[in-house]
């Protein structure tokens, strides 16, 4: 399981920096949630992009600002 790094330690053999996500065991896991370092991470459902399938010519027009005539 992923866990967030909430301080920076010492976990799995390495120096940890705060923010960081690794991969624990079970038991060190639940020392370092104890002791207030990590906590687990979900990680979030990639966004559906609803924009697939659309053809080239329903996109919308860009347009240009018009020039400014002198006078």
């Amino acid at each position: 399981m992923k866990y967030k790094v909430l301080r920076n330690t010492v976990a799995a053999g390495r120096v940890r920096r705060l923010g960081a996500l690794i991969e624990l065991d079970d038991a060190e896991a639940k020392e370092l949630m104890a002791m207030g370092r990590v906590a687990p991470h979900d990680e979030p459902e990639p966004l559906a992009d609803r924009a697939l399938g659309l053809a080239e010519e329903t996109k919308p027009r860009r347009r240009t600002r018009a020039r400014k005539t002198e006078g």
